[in-house]
């Protein structure tokens, strides 16, 4: 090989060597480039599921506390109301206030949701009863110029529905008809059994509705007022500031499985007829009275908030109970060793020092037989929660209130 050609191999073994080693180095740029950017992303991630997570936190956080004040809104409105007269121009105002109250709590909802925490209390009522109780409410909210009237069947069947959303549906509904009814009118609420032609998925029978039909004998509306009259954003020329809660009951009973129709013209009133699914299953819980053992025992009411537990502490007093309201868990188990006596305990379970379940379960070795009421805006955590205790959810009546304290001391 002469010396031209091998030097001129020689340069291009080199330059092979020098190609090959650009390449390496390109490769290993483009390999960290690629890591950095994976990198990047994996913290952009992370930053993105911290600040998602962060944000859940604060809207349980708002929840929380719109919930507590809510309870108390509604349960102070609810004592105000009984002590008013009846025949009075203020109660009409004080039921406005708690019905705004009720909805406000709804508007929690999407914070529940964010927050992992939602929970809708589903129960097994007598439509009649909770009618019965919302009419009653519905006479003192109208006033005097309207005549609320009832129709129940009494071999109507059961809903699985709460008991609020029911009651929210028939005030709503009277609202509805105060404002189409202003120089006053007739409500009528009807109860009556209804078969549907189409069939049970399930059973093949045919489907089987409790029906409640309210009807008003106000100015009624036109066709494109009914045709938009369950929008929130539309409001027919009687709607007022019924409108958007007509929306609410609409969603509400379609959340129930059932279905709302209405029938109006102008000048012969407005009739809603409303179809929720009837069940068999027994009946969400009647009113025991208290046993005789239980009568005077102490009940320990545990809630940070104090606007909620001076409410439960003024409205258990007011019904005879002998109350110990406490701050939080530690001044909880205090109570429960000073106070062997103490038969129930009201827990909040969302609480700074220590959460309700941690609580119950110090309480009890303390005091094996107290009976539990847990109390929260949020859904119970059914891994914690036995099945013997009972459950409050935020914002509560006063109704509600009584009736599971009721409950809890005469169980078991």
């Amino acid at each position: 090989m002469t010396a031209p050609v091998a030097i001129a191999l020689l340069g291009a073994l080199a330059s092979l060597a020098i190609a090959a080693a650009w390449v390496a180095t390109l490769r290993a740029r483009a390999a960290r480039a690629a890591l950095r950017a994976n990198e990047a992303k994996l913290r952009e991630s992370v930053e993105r599921d911290e600040k998602i997570n962060a944000g859940n936190r604060l809207a349980g956080d708002i929840a929380h506390d719109l919930n507590d004040l809510l309870t108390a809104i509604t349960g102070y409105t609810e004592l105000l109301i009984a002590s008013l007269d009846p025949s009075g121009t203020s109660i009409q105002d004080a039921h406005e206030i708690r019905r705004a109250a009720l909805s406000a709590a709804r508007l929690t909802k999407p914070l529940r949701i964010l927050s992992g925490g939602y929970h809708a209390p589903i129960d097994v009522i007598d439509v009649n009863a909770e009618a019965a109780r919302a009419a009653t409410a519905l006479k003192q909210m109208l006033g005097p110029n309207i005549d609320v009237a009832l129709a129940l069947d009494n071999d109507i069947k059961r809903v699985k529905i709460s008991a609020c959303h029911l009651e929210e549906i028939v005030l709503n509904l009277g609202v509805h008809a105060r404002d189409a009814m202003p120089h006053g009118g007739r409500l009528t609420v009807t109860t009556v059994m209804h078969t549907h032609h189409e069939r049970d998925a399930a059973s093949g029978a045919p489907s089987e509705y409790v029906r409640m039909v309210v009807t008003d004998t106000g100015g009624g509306m036109s066709a494109d007022a009914r045709s938009t009259l369950f929008e929130p954003f539309f409001a027919s020329e009687n709607a007022g500031a019924g409108a958007i809660g007509l929306a609410k009951v609409d969603a509400i009973v379609k959340q129930a499985g059932g279905r709302i129709q209405v029938e109006s013209a102008v000048g012969v009133g407005t009739t809603f007829t409303i179809d929720l699914p009837a069940t068999s299953e027994p009946a969400a819980g009647s009113e025991p009275a208290f046993t005789d053992t239980r009568l005077t025992a102490p009940v320990l009411v545990v809630e940070d908030e104090p606007g909620t537990r001076e409410l439960i502490r003024l409205v258990l007093v007011r019904v005879g109970r002998e109350v110990v309201a406490v701050a939080g868990p530690h001044a909880a188990l205090d109570a429960l060793r000073r106070q062997p006596a103490i038969a129930l305990m009201l827990v909040d379970v969302v609480m700074p020092e220590m959460n309700g379940y941690d609580l119950v379960a110090e309480a009890r070795t303390i005091s094996p037989g107290v009976h539990v009421v847990f109390m929260s805006g949020f859904a119970r955590d059914a891994t914690r929660h036995p099945s013997s205790d009972g459950f409050l959810a935020k914002p509560f009546t006063v109704e509600a209130l009584t009736r599971i304290v009721e409950e809890a001391l005469a169980g078991p």
